[in-house]
């Protein structure tokens, strides 16, 4: 399995600043980095998607801010049209060398295409997994979206639109977002 020591390898061979940040407490998932970093907004979640079509089975990952979830139809829009759902931990572990739930977007294998949510590049830097629970990377969001080659779109869900929230056991319960205003 993969972790801090190629990401920060791998970033070092492309002269891209970072930091690798200990953390206080060990995470389960990315979503958990918010609460251990102590931000609201500047943490990265991986999400694993198997597509079909296209000439078999595919995996993508899908750059969100930490807490949220992808919008299934956007995804499959920017996608072509082509279906995709939720991969499971074996495929998402099989597929990046990266634990599930702490998937890093730096390192995966060319044949990952990684998309990325608009809303990440609001924040200067940004805080991701790097595959092990201790750690996590903090990168600038201009050079995490270039080393990545993410393609940027909107791809999560708008407030005040059906949400489905991202539970720590990895299922998804979904719930309406009330109107603040």
């Amino acid at each position: 399995m993969k972790g801090a020591l190629d990401v920060h390898q791998r970033l070092l061979a492309s002269d891209v600043p970072h930091e690798i940040v200990h953390l206080r407490a060990r995470v389960l998932t990315a979503d958990d980095l918010p609460r251990v970093l102590g931000v609201e907004r500047g943490c990265v979640a991986a999400r694993c998607y198997a597509v079909e079509g296209g000439g078999g089975p595919a995996l993508v990952v899908v750059l969100v801010p930490a807490g949220t979830t992808v919008c299934v139809d956007a995804l499959e829009a920017a996608l072509g049209g082509r279906s995709a759902q939720a991969a499971g931990n074996e495929q998402v572990n099989a597929m990046t060398d990266y634990a599930a739930g702490l998937v890093s977007p730096v390192c995966l294998p060319d044949t990952v295409e990684v998309l990325a949510d608009r809303a990440l590049r609001e924040e200067d830097v940004l805080y991701c997994a790097v595959g092990e629970g201790s750690v996590a990377l903090a990168i600038h969001s201009s050079d995490l979206l270039q080393v990545t080659g993410a393609r940027v779109l909107p791809l999560t869900v708008s407030h005040g639109a059906p949400v489905a929230r991202v539970q720590s056991s990895w299922r998804v319960r979904l719930s309406k977002v009330r109107s603040t205003g």
